[in-house]
């Protein structure tokens, strides 16, 4: 069950980081849409050529086109057409204005888009990091090789310098905050999933009670506070009378419902305080923190009598159950495990006298509950 719910998990991690990696391929692809359109304006300002501005016009179609491709799930066309895309404007940019005019400055935006694809493994990430440096290379060598087709004032060229600082600044640092608020998004679901995964391993997977590991940790915390506070605490153990008898006449199914059942009816009988397990088939523990006798025997008794007054209903059947209890106090001076002992034997007592009985221990000596007349025998 725990291979699965990881495995699960694990699944809608990868959903949710191919979702995040999406808006932020349509955040890139619309940012890249505005860069264009306001390269358009200052093109006119400047008076440009007409061929150019019908050029940039289409990238921005383009550019439309890929934030669809992101929107509608189709990443990694969408992905391959967007460093195509990109890897040619700057080059076809950096040969008509320039390197002065800051288009090489974009290809930065190639490194988020390659890093955080969800989509490519390390090899293919690699092989693009190193065809996109090769891509910057010549890039940069051709700015120096030929001279820009188109001449601007240095002016011109510093302005259009500024907005591609500035825009890829600001998507970068878009992106930035997108990752760490991805980030903190899933180390928030790794600290819910392990929360999880410790509730279930703490877990009796039946009855949802807590099991036996955990149950003998919290009684060993409950005897060191105990030491320290000398305040003593009850341990209460009770065992479903012929048991064998339920699976055998109405079958394993339910005695399984009968075990949740009982584990239902003695976590809400019980203070918030109280700790129960399934100790082991169809016999519970329950913890009493800083309880003294009269706490012991009044929680012992109504657990029996509760139990013994109510059924579970079954394929139109009631099954009766009753329990068997062992109560006992751990002082200061005995060990915990050696009072699971003690109780476990008054358990027992309780088994061969008769059975539905709460049981009393004091060392050797035990105490039958609910009866005016109790009283510690040998």
């Amino acid at each position: 069950m725990f291979e699965r719910n990881e495995s699960i998990s694990d699944q809608r991690e990868v959903d949710l980081q191919k979702q995040n990696y999406n808006r932020m391929m349509q955040m890139i692809a619309l940012t890249m849409a505005a860069i264009s359109t306001l390269m358009i304006l200052v093109l006119l300002i400047m008076r440009a050529r007409m061929d150019l501005i019908i050029y940039v016009v289409s990238t921005i179609i383009l550019l439309f086109i890929l934030y669809f491709l992101f929107r509608i799930g189709l990443a990694t066309a969408g992905f391959y057409a967007l460093v195509y895309l990109l890897c040619l404007n700057c080059l076809i940019g950096n040969t008509l204005i320039g390197w002065r005019s800051g288009i090489y400055i974009l290809f930065l935006l190639l490194i988020p888009i390659i890093i955080y694809n969800p989509f490519l493994k390390i090899a293919h990430k690699i092989a693009l990091g190193i065809f996109f440096a090769l891509v910057f290379a010549t890039t940069i060598v051709l700015s120096y090789s030929f001279d820009p087709i188109m001449q601007f004032t240095l002016f011109q060229l510093q302005f259009m310098n500024i907005i591609n600082v500035i825009v890829t600044f600001l998507v970068l640092t878009g992106i930035s905050v997108i990752e760490i608020r991805n980030s903190n998004k899933v180390s928030l679901r790794l600290i819910e999933l392990n929360n999880k995964l410790g509730y279930y391993a703490s877990r009796d997977s039946l009855t949802n009670l807590l099991n036996r590991r955990t149950m003998s940790q919290f009684i060993q915390m409950e005897y060191v506070r105990s030491k320290r506070s000398g305040k003593t605490f009850g341990l209460i153990m009770a065992d479903v009378d012929d048991f064998k008898r339920v699976n055998d006449n109405h079958g394993h199914a339910a005695g399984d419902l009968v075990l949740i059942e009982l584990g239902l009816l003695l976590s809400g009988v019980l203070r918030k305080q109280d700790l129960i397990a399934r100790w082991g088939g169809e016999e519970f523990l329950i913890l009493l923190p800083e309880t003294d006798f009269d706490g012991v025997q009044i929680t012992a008794e109504k657990v029996r009598d509760l139990i013994a007054q109510s059924s579970v209903p079954y394929q139109g059947h009631d099954i009766q159950i009753t329990l068997s209890i062992g109560g006992v106090v751990c002082e200061r001076e005995t060990n915990w495990d050696d009072c699971i002992k003690i109780a476990d034997r008054a358990l027992y007592y309780g088994k061969t006298h008769g059975k539905n009985l709460a049981v009393f221990a004091k060392g050797e000596q035990y105490c039958v509950l609910g009866y005016s007349d109790s009283e510690f025998t040998g």
